[in-house]
């Protein structure tokens, strides 16, 4: 027994090829011009980013004479010394991580850095003192 195969394809004249070809150009067309909007965006967002970046580099690492392989104690003095006016722990805690990852991401930021301030105090290079009604202490430079 013979099967017989039946044809589904459609025969186009020549005016509906034409539009049909003329449609799909347009479409490829318009295709085109959406790639390089989006092409023209990335290279935009890359050159926004890349500023971000360096933008960030300048807030984390600023010329102030900061400088990363100094001592716990001699960043405190540093950051005493830059404010102006006694700090409490949470201040110098929150200028410090800013720029020092470790304490940044420290699980428990005021539990390690309170050992660095003891050490600031026995080495006599700072000097706390407690105001009445506040919380904690302020901490100067002697």
């Amino acid at each position: 027994m013979r099967e017989s195969i039946r044809s589904t394809e459609k025969i186009y004249t020549r005016k509906e090829a034409a539009d049909m070809l003329k449609g799909k150009e347009r479409d490829i067309h318009l295709l085109r011009e959406d790639l390089k909007q989006a092409y023209n965006d990335i290279l935009l967002l890359t050159k926004e980013v890349q500023a971000l970046k360096e933008k960030i580099q300048t807030h984390e690492n600023p010329d102030d004479g900061y400088r990363k392989e100094w001592t716990w104690v001699k960043k405190i003095v540093f950051v005493l010394e830059q404010a102006g006016k006694p700090l409490r722990s949470p201040e110098i805690i929150e200028v410090l991580a800013k720029r020092e990852e470790h304490l940044r991401n420290h699980w428990n930021q005021a539990q390690y850095f309170s050992a660095f301030l003891d050490m600031a105090l026995k080495a006599e290079r700072i000097k706390r003192e407690k105001r009445k009604g506040e919380r904690g202490f302020y901490y100067f430079l002697t």
